[in-house]
């Protein structure tokens, strides 16, 4: 996980590669994740294409940092 926070918008919208990027972890920790309700997608019933909210992944970093 990066140490300082996402450069992301909190208004866009990001497909799951770019919100692993944003968080600095890889695609098999972000369903762990999203298990854990630590992000939740805008689009939950879809589990293929997943997106996620700026501020969703902002919210996830920071309760990550928290831990």
């Amino acid at each position: 996980m990066k140490e300082f926070p996402p450069q992301c918008r909190p208004e866009g919208i990001y497909s799951a590669k770019r919100a692993c990027y944003e968080l600095g972890i890889c695609y098999k920790t972000l369903r762990r994740y999203r298990r854990l309700n630590l992000i939740i997608p805008l689009n939950p019933d879809n589990k293929f294409r997943s997106k996620y909210s700026g501020s969703a992944i902002i919210a996830c970093w920071e309760n990550l940092v928290k831990l």
